[in-house]
């Protein structure tokens, strides 16, 4: 699947309001312990590659890569954005923070796509529940 068939920027910004407070003040430093929390970074991005997972898998240079390696490349992306940008994402007026969101949405899948081919593959990710392309399992 090429990288422009799939809207990556869209799945990362939709789990941007799918995802805990908790973590994006762990990484906006707003937490219960005022310090930025490297953990917070590594949920966040086991959140996005999961929900990629689902109708995607990852590529780079033709051999397909494990769940794990994206995730640690996209936690360390994650981590590299200023925490004046989470501070945004948490901020209280919506329109500053959406305006964030997608950027930080836009940078993620730039990085994401210059690393990693995405193809589709549905019937790889069968969820938690063990349900995928064929029905529940029985």
């Amino acid at each position: 699947m090429n990288n422009g068939q799939y809207d990556i920027e869209g799945g990362i910004f939709i789990r941007f309001a799918m995802i805990g407070r908790p973590v994006l003040n762990g990484l906006a430093a707003k937490g219960q312990r005022r310090k930025r929390d490297q953990h917070c970074a590594t949920l966040f991005a086991h959140d996005i590659v999961g929900a990629l997972r689902r109708t995607l898998g990852f590529r780079r240079k033709g051999e397909p890569v494990d769940d794990a390696a994206v995730e640690e490349f996209l936690a360390a992306a994650i981590w590299a954005t200023p925490v004046e940008d989470f501070v945004v994402l948490v901020g209280i007026d919506a329109t500053p923070r959406d305006a964030m969101k997608r950027s930080v949405s836009k940078r993620l899948a730039e990085r994401l796509t210059a690393e990693f081919e995405f193809f589709t593959d549905p019937g790889f990710y069968h969820g938690h529940s063990g349900t995928g392309p064929l029905g529940p399992s029985q």
